[in-house]
């Protein structure tokens, strides 16, 4: 369907207005559990499961006809911004969460249980014996929305452009060689080499399958949303709301509950929040982290919203153009390391929560917390590691310390404030730091181009699988990080199958990124997902793209 820019958009941003104008003012989860085969799932038409029912898991006792599962109702979210374009394999900006709920993609994370992947349009897939490639087995019994038959041609195509044409998931997806058809309903994928995380990569909430024909017919999906998802698009009106309506065709038995969606667009932060608080909408959607400061005040202001933990994966870092003087020494980039407070960033950048950061990874695979509190940079006080910081930086012919320039995102919270922070912790060691702040697409061009002396950034990986999460902190293309040991390790543990030794590769890996100290890691933020009590059967996901398609949602009223 095209894009909608008619006159309705005047109407929609009068009713937007009216609708926000009475406004008042954990633990991470562990590397999702999969199995070298997967046998496909059963849904059950009739009755529907229990809203806290499981894939695989018998439904419990039934209970009052009011925590039942039902059908009807218009699912009202609230997004922040519009999609830079729709097309959902060039497209990689997490405002594509408007039209999420239209796709599918080949394997999933349970909606309810964030660690096991399960099948989606894959209906069980294996792995060769040499690790050299998977073969996922379709669904025979999907369509596209236009009525066009889902087959291997499509996910071929979708993962072979996955990986081309997207430079976020060309990191992601970067151990694979290729994608071809294995018969009409059956794709062979092929690796590089052994690739442990292959299925964690591909089940990841954006790695939308798209129609072939679509993209022959017409070059691109800009102003399409053509996909065999639960819901199905309807209009769209720029800076104002997206509808999509229930997919009468979905292949999944008895779903999707709702009638459809409707996602506002609520450019202002604050104006947003508030809209949740008098219930003009019913959730943000999981792009919109709320802080522990907000979430707090929601609590307060709405004690009946049902506010929800969430562990966004993202983080805010410090790096170093580590190709040229004087952060090519490491004995000044240690020093940086060592000087940092991690603590007070837990307190000025998180809110006061937070999990400490150490080298590039979260939950079960990182450097166990009581551990890392003993290590240089972590420990407190910071006497000890501010002396052996100035004591490096003296060594490497900077008693003084010298000038430096932090580039910096406006406009976009904790990369900002973290790049304020940093130049009082350097100012600690005798370095000085002044703000190079830029708007957005300039921002993003240098540090494609890697044009900076120094940048903070925020944000991090999709999952907490070690490719994914060394893809963006240890091979991201944006950070000059070429240490021959570090990347040796990557390969070595990206190709290890044993739980065990995988583990211990990964933290060598991450040990590595101290010593050499690239970049400073500062912490993994904590953040929130608020929902009006009557929103059932919803659980925040782990990253800010899964848990995205409300195919088990239902309303209770």
């Amino acid at each position: 369907m095209r894009l909608n820019k008619s006159f309705m958009t005047v109407i929609f941003l009068t009713i937007l207005g009216l609708l926000v104008a009475s406004c008042a003012p954990a633990a991470p989860p562990a590397t999702p559990k999969v199995s070298a085969t997967v046998e496909p799932s059963k849904p059950a038409a009739k009755p529907a499961p229990s809203p806290e029912a499981k894939p695989g898991v018998p439904t419990p006792s039934p209970k009052p006809a009011a925590d039942q599962p039902r059908y009807g109702g218009i699912l009202i979210l609230g997004a922040s911004s519009d999609a830079p374009s729709l097309d959902p394999i060039r497209e990689a900006s997490a405002t594509l969460f408007n039209v999420f709920p239209a796709y599918s993609g080949l394997l999933q994370y349970d909606p309810l249980d964030n660690e096991r992947i399960i099948p989606d349009l894959a209906e069980r897939w294996e792995r060769s014996g040499d690790g050299m490639a998977f073969t996922f087995h379709l669904r025979r019994d999907v369509k596209w929305h236009d009525g066009r038959p889902f087959t291997s041609a499509d996910a071929a195509f979708s993962v072979d452009n996955q990986r081309k044409l997207n430079a976020r998931k060309k990191d992601l997806l970067s151990a694979i060689s290729g994608a071809e058809t294995a018969g009409e309903y059956a794709v062979k994928v092929t690796v590089k080499q052994p690739s442990a995380s292959l299925p964690a990569a591909l089940a990841v909430g954006n790695m939308a399958m798209a129609p072939k024909h679509v993209y022959e017919a017409k070059g691109d999906m800009k102003n399409e949303v053509v996909g065999t998802g639960p819901f199905r698009f309807k209009s769209y009106s720029l800076g104002v709301s997206m509808e999509l309506v229930k997919n009468q065709g979905y292949f999944v038995p008895g779903r999707p509950y709702l009638d459809g969606i409707t996602a506002y667009i609520i450019k202002d932060r604050g104006t947003l929040v508030a809209a949740f608080r008098t219930g003009r909408i019913r959730m943000p959607v999981p792009s919109i982290f709320v802080t522990p400061t907000e979430a707090k005040a929601i609590e307060k202001n709405v004690p009946q919203a049902i506010v929800q933990p969430f562990q966004p994966l993202r983080a805010t870092a410090f790096f170093m153009k580590t190709t040229e003087k004087p952060w090519n020494d490491v004995r000044v980039r240690r020093a940086v390391h060592l000087a940092t407070d991690r603590q007070a960033a837990l307190k000025a950048l998180g809110e006061g929560e937070g999990i400490l950061a150490a080298a590039m990874i979260t939950g079960q695979w990182a450097i166990p917390g009581d551990e890392l509190l003993k290590q240089p940079g972590f420990r407190q006080p910071k006497d000890a590691d501010i002396a052996e910081a100035k004591r490096l930086l003296a060594e490497a012919g900077f008693p003084g310390g010298f000038d430096t320039r932090i580039l910096a995102r406006s406009g976009y919270g904790a990369g900002l404030t973290a790049a304020e922070f940093m130049t009082d912790q350097l100012s600690k060691i005798g370095i000085r730091g002044t703000l190079d702040t830029v708007e957005s697409a300039i921002y993003l061009d240098r540090l494609d181009r890697i044009a900076y002396e120094t940048v903070t950034t925020y944000g991090g990986p999709d999952i907490t699988d070690p490719d994914s999460a060394a893809s963006y902190f240890v091979k991201g293309n944006r950070y000059a990080i070429s240490d021959e040991r570090l990347l040796d390790l990557f390969d070595k543990q990206a190709g290890t199958a044993d739980f065990a030794e995988r583990k211990r590769l990964v933290l060598e890996m991450q040990h590595r990124v101290l010593e050499i100290a690239p970049y400073v890691l500062m912490l993994w933020f904590n953040s929130y997902i608020p929902r009006w009590p009557e929103v059932r059967n919803y659980k925040a996901g782990t990253g800010q793209h899964n848990n995205s398609k409300y195919q088990d949602v239902w309303l209770a009223k």
